[in-house]
C-alpha cells in the first residue's frame, strides 16, 4: 500500500480546470454519453463477473440458455407481444425533464466508468499462430481429421445445445472459478501431456525432445500502459528587405512558433512536456486505484519533416534555430530601402493572415522549408521571386506511461504535477504551452518592440515616398 498521508487537500478535480483544458466538443460528448457509458460499464461488469452481485452473471447465463433452448417458441409467439409492449411504453413517456447541471462528481463518474470499461476489456488475442500450424499440409490434415467428429457432434447433439455450450464457455471465461479450474488443469503434467500428444497426432508434427532445466525462471514484470505522441511545432518566417529571412512577422499574422491550428507555442528549445498526472479513481469495492501518468521523450532531438519531389516524407535531424532579433540599425536600414520601392500588391502588407491551414504534406527544400507568397499561399518547395513567407515543421516523439497501483481509501480526483521546462532566456514567444492551447496568438502575446518598429516603418512608407523617416 502506498502512503497517502502527504497528499494535498486539493486533489479533487476543479470543474473550471476541466472545461478550460478539455476541448468543448469532447466535453459535450462525454456529458451526453454519460448515461450510456454507465450502462455499458454495468454490462461489462456482468459479463466479466466483476459485478457487485455475482447473481447478475448467473442470471445472464440462465438467460443465454433460455434464448438458445426456447428461441423458436419466443420468435413464434412472443415477438408481437414484445413489440406491443415496447410501443406502449414509448407512447406513455412524457417530455424528458430538463437535464441537471454538470458537476465535478458527474465528470468524475464518467472518467471512472471509462477507466473501468477499459480495464474490463479482454486481452487482445495474439494473431501469430504456432510454427507447426503455418504449413498448408498441417492445416489440411487437421481440418480433415476434425471434420468427422464435428459432423458426428452436430448429428447426435442438437445445434442449439452446441451453441449454448459454446456461449457458456465464452460467458464464463472471465469468471474467477473458471480461471481457477483452467489453472489447476494446466498445472497437471498428465493433462499437458495429453494435450500435447493429441495435437501431435492431429497435426502430424512431432513433439520436441524433453529438456530439463534447473535454472530458475525469470519473472518479467508486466509493462505499464503506454501511448506514443508525435508533437509538431511550426516555425514561421517572413522575408524582409535588408534583413533576409527572420521570425519578425506582421502583428495580424500567425506567431513565429505555433501549432497546426496556429496557436502560439514555445519553440523547441523551450518546449516542455506535460507534468506528471496522478488520478485517484474508485475500484468499485470501497478502495482507490492510483493511476500515475509519466511523460518522457522517446527521441533525443527534434527532427524536421523533409519531403523531396516525388518521394516520401522523412524526419531529418537539424540544428535548432537560434532566436536572433535584428538590431535597431538594421531595422531602420531595411525600412529606408523599403521607401525606395513602390508599394505593390506583391510586397508584404498588414493584411490578416489568410492561410487558414498548412495543407497536407507539401514538398519542401532540403532544410524542410515550404515557401509561400505574401498571404502564405501558393506553397512550394522552392524560394525565389514572389516568395515572402516560409515555414517548416519540427517533430519529436514522446511517450506517456501509466502506472497503476492500489492505495488506501480517500478522496477521489486528479492531481497535476509541474511540467519541466528547459532553461532559456525569456522572449515574446516563450509562453507556457498549457496557457496557450485555447487562445490565439493575437490575444496571447503583446506586440514585441521589433513588430512595433516594423509596423511604424510600414505605415510611414505607405503614406508617401517623400516623407522624412523619423
Amino acid at each position: 500500500m502506498a502512503a497517502v498521508e502527504n497528499e494535498p487537500p486539493n486533489a479533487v478535480p476543479v470543474l473550471v480546470d476541466f472545461v478550460s483544458t478539455v476541448p468543448q466538443p469532447l466535453t459535450t460528448v462525454l456529458v451526453q454519453l454519460a448515461p450510456h457509458i454507465a450502462h455499458v460499464r454495468s454490462a461489462a461488469a456482468v459479463v466479466s463477473w466483476q459485478s457487485p452481485s455475482i447473481y447478475n452473471s448467473w442470471l445472464l447465463l440462465a438467460l443465454w440458455w433460455s434464448l438458445c433452448l426456447f428461441s423458436g417458441f419466443f420468435l413464434r409467439y412472443l415477438v408481437p407481444v414484445a413489440l406491443l409492449l415496447a410501443v406502449a411504453i414509448i407512447s406513455r413517456q412524457s417530455t424528458p425533464p430538463r437535464p441537471a447541471p454538470v458537476t465535478e462528481q458527474h465528470i468524475q463518474n464518467v472518467i471512472n466508468n471509462l477507466t473501468t470499461i477499459h480495464s474490463l476489456l479482454p486481452p487482445y488475442p495474439s494473431l501469430h499462430p504456432p510454427d507447426s500450424f503455418k504449413t498448408p499440409q498441417t492445416i489440411l490434415r487437421s481440418t480433415a481429421i476434425l471434420y468427422i467428429p464435428y459432423l458426428c457432434a452436430t448429428h447426435f447433439i442438437p445445434l442449439r445445445i452446441l451453441v449454448a455450450v459454446l456461449g457458456t464457455i465464452l460467458l464464463t471465461y472471465r469468471a474467477s472459478w473458471a480461471s481457477t479450474i483452467r489453472t489447476n488443469l494446466w498445472r497437471s503434467a498428465w493433462f499437458r501431456w495429453s494435450v500435447y500428444h493429441a495435437w501431435s497426432r492431429i497435426s502430424g508434427v512431432s513433439l520436441p525432445p524433453p529438456r530439463l532445466s534447473l535454472q530458475p525462471t525469470s519473472i518479467t514484470p508486466t509493462p505499464a500502459n503506454s501511448v506514443r505522441f508525435l508533437f509538431t511545432i511550426f516555425e514561421n518566417q517572413r522575408w524582409w528587405m535588408g534583413l533576409d529571412w527572420t521570425a519578425a512577422l506582421l502583428p495580424g499574422e500567425r506567431p513565429s512558433w505555433c501549432s497546426a491550428a496556429q496557436h502560439a507555442v514555445s519553440p523547441p528549445t523551450a518546449f516542455s512536456l506535460p507534468g506528471d498526472t496522478v488520478a485517484f479513481l474508485s475500484d468499485g469495492k470501497g478502495g482507490r486505484i492510483k493511476r500515475t501518468a509519466i511523460w518522457k521523450w522517446e527521441e533525443a532531438e527534434w527532427r524536421v519533416l523533409v519531403k523531396k519531389d516525388g518521394g516520401g516524407i522523412n524526419r531529418v535531424e537539424k540544428p535548432l534555430p537560434r532566436e536572433d532579433t535584428p538590431s535597431g540599425s538594421r531595422l531602420l536600414k531595411a525600412a529606408a530601402k523599403m521607401k525606395e520601392v513602390p508599394i505593390s500588391d506583391d510586397l508584404p502588407s498588414e493584411d490578416h493572415d489568410s492561410g487558414d491551414s498548412y495543407g497536407e504534406d507539401p514538398e519542401t527544400d532540403p532544410d524542410g522549408w515550404v515557401y509561400g507568397d505574401n498571404k502564405w499561399e501558393a506553397r512550394s518547395g522552392k524560394g525565389g521571386m514572389g516568395k515572402y513567407t516560409r515555414y517548416r515543421r519540427w517533430t519529436r516523439v514522446a511517450v506517456v506511461s501509466e502506472l497503476v497501483e492500489v492505495v488506501e481509501p480517500g478522496e477521489l480526483g486528479v492531481q497535476r504535477g509541474r511540467s519541466s521546462t528547459l532553461p532559456m532566456e525569456s522572449s515574446a514567444t516563450d509562453i507556457p504551452l498549457h496557457d496557450l492551447h485555447d487562445r490565439k496568438a493575437t490575444a496571447a502575446e503583446p506586440d514585441s518592440p521589433l513588430r512595433l518598429r516594423l509596423k511604424s516603418a510600414l505605415t510611414k512608407t505607405s503614406l508617401g515616398p517623400n516623407l522624412p523617416l523619423s
